[in-house]
């Protein structure tokens, strides 16, 4: 027996199995990583489609993008062309207008080289949908921290920065939990020197999952008048489509005879008014979908 609000885990290759080991999650991706990239750092254009359901966790939908790769690993099986093959596919996910864009940058390198940066400015000028993400906060230097970084000081950024404390390899080697992980998160920007004396909301991951959430409830709502029109303009279409292509075969011997007699009667009918030079719209249907 299981807890109705125990979180588990779906892949989409095999939906009726329910992992709620989210450490067999992780090996799961790693295996089918190994699948369908190979065992040796390749990249490919093929996401693996994992969903996640538990009753403590926002309602949003995520897509982990590699970093731009300019220079294939020796050895690795990583093409010539990496490096195009690795924007395209992040172009490709962030030029759409309805993608909030996590912009990830390390807190160690210089902000203004950043490929996360450049490449949202140029599918989102305005910045209504770019939230920066700063990771490795606790891997600086000594003497140094990210608050320029986080108040927007160096780069500005409409919707602002969030620095997280992501887990480490040998958090991971060890085993340590998430759970574990935003504790000592936690911990780590409620007792450093400069971090604690900044406003909350621009540190850790739970800063960063309600900022996330706000954003995303307004981008929705200021699409849903366009998504709603879609949804009617796609309807319409199939309607039309339904129509023309008319009831079904009926079973009964009467009823195909009276099918029947209805189409070679339309068919006469839609001759005659192209002999008489008519427009028929079925004639032009009919050609449409020859």
């Amino acid at each position: 027996e299981h807890d109705l609000n125990e979180a588990y885990a779906v892949f989409e290759n095999d939906k009726e199995r329910k992992i709620r080991d989210f450490e067999q999650v992780r090996q799961e991706i790693d295996r089918l990583t190994d699948q369908v990239a190979g065992k040796n750092k390749g990249i490919i254009d093929s996401p693996i489609v994992l969903t996640i359901y538990a009753t403590q966790c926002p309602d949003l939908s995520l897509i982990d993008l590699p970093g731009i790769t300019r220079v294939p690993l020796k050895g690795s099986d990583q093409c010539e062309d990496i490096e195009m093959l690795t924007r395209q596919m992040a172009l490709r996910y962030a030029s759409d207008p309805r993608t909030i864009i996590l912009a990830v940058i390390p807190a160690n390198v210089d902000m203004s080289t950043s490929d996360a940066l450049q490449m949202s400015r140029r599918v989102d000028p305005r910045g209504v949908r770019t939230i920066g993400v700063i990771t490795k906060i606790d891997l600086m230097d000594r003497g140094t921290d990210a608050a320029k970084m986080l108040m927007g000081e160096e780069i500005p950024l409409r919707l602002g920065y969030t620095g997280v404390r992501n887990r480490s390899q040998a958090d991971i080697r060890e085993g340590k939990s998430v759970r574990e992980c935003l504790e000592e998160e936690k911990t780590f920007f409620a007792t450093h020197p400069t971090y604690r004396l900044l406003p909350p909301h621009l540190v850790g991951v739970h800063s960063l999952v309600d900022k996330l959430t706000k954003v995303l409830f307004r981008h929705i709502k200021n699409f849903l008048p366009e998504i709603k029109r879609e949804i009617s303009s796609k309807t319409r279409v199939v309607l039309d489509r339904l129509q023309e292509l008319g009831e079904g075969v009926p079973m009964e011997p009467s009823e195909r005879a009276q099918l029947l007699w209805t189409a070679i009667t339309d068919y006469v009918e839609i001759f005659k008014n192209t002999i008489r030079g008519k427009y028929d719209k079925r004639l032009q249907m009919y050609f449409e979908h020859v």
